[in-house]
């Protein structure tokens, strides 16, 4: 394969990863041992009166989690969409 490919190929899983990463949910445990649901890193999935029926720290704790998740999970999908750009944009070179 030739090196854009591999680019291409690299920076397609990447940015799969990351989407992946951020699309997949998030759980706090209580002092009870009960999952309580954060939604994900974009905040779909997030109830907050829910979340809060269970204690008015979770809202603190799921978004502190939500938010160190996207800081490392953004970053993973930017790299795989400029690996993708880069492969797309670099010309062949031509030979003579």
């Amino acid at each position: 394969m030739s090196p854009r490919t591999v680019a291409a190929v690299v920076g397609v899983a990447f940015f799969l990863a990351g989407l992946l990463i951020m699309l997949l949910p998030l759980s706090a445990d209580s002092p009870e041992g009960v999952a309580v649901p954060c939604g994900n890193s974009v905040g779909m999935g997030f109830d907050e009166v829910t979340v809060e029926a269970e204690g008015a720290a979770f809202v603190e704790i799921c978004g502190r989690l939500r938010m160190e998740r996207l800081a490392w999970a953004a970053p993973v999908t930017v790299v795989g969409l400029l690996c993708v750009a880069a492969s797309v944009v670099v010309r062949r070179r031509s030979s003579r």
